[in-house]
């Protein structure tokens, strides 16, 4: 590995993520990205209302399966069944798409860090990790699994000043995990890539 590639492992700020990665990392065993049936789900049982399921239908529809109570919770609403890509501004919606979209084809990990401003006016960071997992059936969207914890502490902060957007993401890099990332050229991209590599298992 190029010494400049950054070890995503040594990036990540909370332990929630630590422990998300080093599941997903188990989940694939020598697999570039885990099948759903490979998913231990009792693995991140005490991170479940941290973890969004999102499965990537098309450039246009990214359908939330399962979203994570805390980010509901903060939202104050229920984002199950809903569009990711219908919570943004009509600017920042292309790019969050082709995002996505290289999330699940390449494919690859995404790192970043939502600015997210609640109803009391507090900004509070939450960091964001996801990880593509192939359904069974390979007519089926592949699906993207992230993790959303709050760098600080928001118990006593209500729901988000706005409700119909997630912010712009703050640090975004793609996360190599075997099969590369999307060209720095495409500006999709805030920081260069982090790694994550396979665990050779032998």
């Amino acid at each position: 590995s190029r010494p400049e590639t950054m070890q995503l492992m040594d990036d990540i700020r909370t332990r929630e993520c630590h422990l998300f990665a080093a599941a997903w990392q188990r989940w694939r065993g020598a697999d570039l990205v885990p099948r759903r049936s490979m998913v231990q789900i009792e693995d991140i049982a005490n991170l479940l209302h941290l973890v969004s399921v999102i499965e990537v239908k098309s450039p246009e529809v990214a359908t939330f399966r399962l979203a994570g109570t805390a980010l509901c919770d903060a939202m104050g609403i229920e984002l199950t069944g809903l569009n990711y890509f219908d919570f943004t501004t009509p600017e920042e919606r292309g790019p969050r798409s082709a995002r996505t979209c290289h999330l699940v084809n390449r494919p690859a990990g995404s790192h970043f860090v939502f600015p997210i401003v609640y109803r009391s006016g507090r900004l509070v960071p939450t960091e964001v990790l996801s990880f593509p997992v192939l359904p069974e059936d390979s007519s089926a969207p592949p699906q993207l699994f992230a993790l959303s914890m709050s760098m600080e502490e928001t118990r006593l902060e209500g729901t988000v000043a706005e409700t119909d957007q997630l912010p712009l993401p703050e640090g975004f890099q793609f996360v190599d995990i075997g099969a590369g990332v999307p060209d720095a050229d495409l500006g999709l991209a805030s920081r260069p890539p982090a790694e994550m590599r396979l665990e050779l298992v032998g």
